[in-house]
């Protein structure tokens, strides 16, 4: 099991700076991954309600809450991505929706007491980067939510990933899969070594989930839905951007993506893997 490093992957979100805005912006994937984690906040996130946006990164779905009337308390481990998300904030003229820009650890949330917040969201990688300290963050996401109250959660997805070597494919990892640890991974599901494509370092050590894993993964909860994404389209495809670029086909594809990420068949098929769990107790 890899090891969680803190001051690391601080280090390399705050070198990634707008890169990680970006990412659910510049693509036909991102675009449709985003609008699928928005859907989620729609649903769960109410005007009035006091959310915990936890790994936050740039803040774009900080930005998200506050529109849909939450106040928001914005939390990450980068400083550099902290300060990114309240310039983004203060863009969108929702910076007094926002309480705080906290830097902070989904490890150690002792800052916050018991049940703070009726919403907690930890959207993208914050509980794939904690590696071994999963099970105490997800504890800590838990104890501060209310009981009654929603958590939105999404990690990296593990056989959706693997998938997704072949599909490109990435001819390292196919060409020697006992170097990059593909079987381990498989099995275990944690990831290093991996050059980042954006920045002159490694992207940090990652933990990449199966869906019955990040099913069972927090405690007092009961799941309330369970869905993937990107499911339907390939992550890094140039022909897809051929489907963002005519509205018609757009639209068809983002009420596919909408229809099939449920499925039981295909919620390990995406890059994420999404989950929406109440607290019980």
């Amino acid at each position: 099991m890899k090891a969680y490093e803190p001051s690391y992957t601080s280090k390399f979100y705050d070198a990634y700076g707008f890169f990680e805005w970006n990412r659910l912006e510049t693509t036909a994937y991102g675009r449709l991954q985003e609008i699928i984690h928005t859907d989620f906040m729609r649903r769960y996130v109410s005007c009035g309600d006091r959310v915990l946006d936890a790994g936050c990164g740039p803040g774009r779905f900080t930005v998200e809450a506050a529109k849909l009337g939450a106040k928001v308390t914005a939390l990450d481990i980068s400083e550099g991505q902290l300060k990114l998300a309240e310039e983004k904030v203060s863009e969108a003229g929702q910076l007094g929706a926002v309480k705080a820009f906290i830097p902070g650890d989904i490890t150690n949330l002792s800052l916050f007491p018991d049940a703070e917040f009726d919403v907690v969201m930890c959207y993208g990688g914050p509980l794939s980067y904690v590696c071994n300290q999963r099970t105490i963050a997800a504890s800590e996401l838990v104890r501060v939510v209310r009981p009654g109250g929603v958590l939105l959660i999404s990690v990296m997805s593990r056989h959706g990933s693997m998938a997704n070597w072949v599909r490109r494919p990435m001819m390292s990892f196919l060409k020697d899969p006992e170097g990059r640890h593909i079987w381990e991974i498989a099995e275990e599901g944690n990831l290093s070594g991996v050059p980042s494509p954006r920045v002159n370092m490694q992207h940090p050590p990652m933990h990449l989930y199966t869906s019955d894993e990040l099913r069972h993964l927090l405690p007092h909860s009961n799941v309330l839905e369970l869905v993937g994404s990107n499911v339907t389209a390939i992550e890094g495809s140039i022909s897809f951007e051929e489907v963002l670029s005519d509205s018609q086909a757009w639209s068809t594809a983002v009420a596919l993506e909408r229809k099939l990420n449920k499925s039981p068949g295909l919620v390990d098929c995406g890059s994420h893997i999404i989950l929406v769990a109440k607290r019980i107790k």
